[in-house]
């Protein structure tokens, strides 16, 4: 195993001066850790199912039996899943595909049944993990019990090839045998198995939307947040099958069979990985992008697991749901880099951003979202504000309407707040006023990590107001898995179709209306190009 195993009397003899306390669950017993800036405990490393590894590569998880009495060490970082970004959000700790574990945070001194928050890391399900230190839980578990879940990516996680019998959506079902681990064992760790929250940010977002219109969901969570994610469209099995072929033929199987995918090392299927054609301009949420597959690697309607759209499904349990008022401008900066920062983004580079993600409506959205008339000549803010509206503010939208047709409450927030420090290393402080209220800027709000930013050991602190901010925001997430709601209808008034009122976080957390009046022209494209694909193909 990845942790040592060690005698209850050894653990014992741990340093005075780290304060842990043991917890037996259906996978182990485990002694785990207190944070050393605040009064909770932590259990990292903890083993939710067999390691997917020979015949469960490429297959869904298998619960794990507890095999052994003994304690072990629950203080060591887990390893992360086989990476394949290449980017920001890809950890540089160990990396193994025997990674399926997930790390726990309870408050030293518990309440009796407390409220659970299940968090999904965002990272286009290519990157991620657990031991990001952004996604620290000392923080948020003040007043909650968090759990953080490691899950396959790449084609380790998503892979559909439905001629070799790969229907895809292991990454998902690692997810959900977590969900069932966390109903089964956080009452051992002092929490509620029926105050379940799953909140997720990106990708990991978009998975959470995608289980939380599963018909099994609610024997699961009581809740969900999606944060700059929810809402979107799914490719089908025959829509991935061009794309995922691409990572097959690099793999160069003489044999394109199951066994040798599943025998090749895990340096081929990163090199495998990095030779399939990259897009040469940003690519953004339609049907055209990746080849119909609209994300590099993602869950499919594989009509098993997921039986239909999950945006005409529609959301099973209370929602938060919202983005970020510049979540564009990340992507921006990391296809175009210096050019962005000067905002020297080109015209003809725009024509060419257009021309892949919106075939023959490119025209359309070019007129509609005009430089020069509409962002003053500035193709930077244009770039932003199409893949905004394109991939996060409108699948919002079409999730929340879902919603309400479902008759499920459901809370929007539209987060625009500059956050006066680093969130993540790879951020420099020279980038956040370009930035803005980008893609990713709320995640330290909502785990309430407001010091020593960015993490693990940057020098730089929130303002009073951006701590008031933070908690306000965390508590907000708790009490969506403690009360079924964020928060009474004067502060979270619930979302509407007929008026978008929602919470507007800047200086501070109010109600206001979450502007989603773009949307009914982006439904539109959304809709004309889902109709375009499909008769091509």
């Amino acid at each position: 195993m990845y942790f040592k195993s060690t005698t209850l009397a050894g653990l014992l003899a741990l340093s005075s001066s780290v304060e842990s306390k043991v917890v037996r669950t259906s996978t182990g017993t485990f002694q785990g850790g207190k944070c050393s800036t605040t009064d909770v405990n932590y259990f990292f490393s903890i083993p939710y199912a067999k390691p997917p590894v020979g015949e469960l590569r490429f297959a869904a998880p298998e619960p794990l039996g507890n095999s052994s009495r003994k304690v072990v060490n629950a203080t060591a970082p887990a390893p992360s899943c086989m990476q394949f970004s290449g980017g920001l959000f890809d950890e540089t700790n160990t990396q193994s595909e025997d990674c399926l574990f997930l790390d726990v945070w309870v408050p030293a001194t518990p309440k009796p049944k407390l409220p659970v928050k299940v968090w999904l890391y965002g990272g286009s399900n290519e990157g991620g993990g657990v031991s990001d230190p952004t996604y620290n839980g000392c923080f948020s578990a003040q007043d909650s019990i968090v759990v953080s879940i490691n899950y396959r990516l790449g084609p380790l996680g998503f892979l559909a090839l439905e001629d070799l019998g790969l229907t895809g959506n292991y990454g998902l079902q690692d997810q959900l045998l977590a969900l069932r681990w966390v109903k089964e064992n956080i009452a051992n760790f002092g929490g509620d198995p029926e105050k379940v929250l799953l909140f997720g940010e990106s990708a990991g977002a978009f998975d959470s939307f995608t289980l939380s219109t599963l018909p099994e969901i609610p024997q699961l969570i009581r809740a969900v947040a999606l944060e700059s994610g929810g809402g979107r469209d799914l490719p089908t099995l025959a829509d991935s099958k061009d794309w995922y072929s691409e990572f097959l033929h690099a793999m160069n199987c003489t044999t394109p069979d199951v066994s040798c995918l599943r025998s090749a090392s895990t340096t081929a299927i990163k090199a495998a990985v990095k030779a399939m054609p990259a897009p040469s301009v940003m690519t953004v949420n339609t049907a055209l992008a990746n080849n119909g597959t609209r994300s590099s690697w993602t869950a499919v309607v594989d009509g098993k697991l997921v039986k239909q759209q999950p945006s005409a499904a529609g959301l099973r349990v209370p929602a938060i749901v919202g983005s970020n008022a510049a979540e564009g401008a990340l992507f921006v900066l990391a296809s175009y880099g210096a050019a962005a920062i000067q905002n020297t983004v080109t015209q003809t580079q725009y024509d060419e951003f257009l021309a892949y993600n919106f075939g023959p409506l490119a025209a359309l959205v070019n007129e509609t979202y005009s430089v020069a008339r509409a962002f003053n000549g500035s193709v930077l803010k244009a770039m932003t504000e199409v893949t905004t509206d394109v991939s996060y503010r409108c699948p919002s939208r079409r999730a929340l309407a879902q919603a309400e047709k479902n008759g499920v409450p459901v809370w929007s927030y539209r987060f625009s707040h500059v956050p006066s420090c680093g969130w993540y290393a790879g951020i420099k402080p020279a980038y956040i006023p370009y930035l803005g209220a980008t893609h990713t800027s709320e995640i330290p709000f909502v785990f309430n990590f407001t010091t020593n930013m960015p993490p693990p050991d940057g020098n730089c602190t929130f303002t009073p107001a951006e701590q008031a901010l933070s908690r306000d925001m965390s508590r907000a997430w708790t009490n969506l898995a403690e009360f079924g709601r964020p928060g009474d209808q004067s502060t979270w008034p619930a979302w509407r179709s007929n008026g978008s009122v929602g919470v507007v976080m800047d200086s501070v957390m109010k109600p206001g209306v979450v502007d989603y009046s773009a949307c009914g022209f982006w439904d539109k494209v959304n809709s004309e190009l889902n109709e375009y694909w499909d008769k091509q193909h």
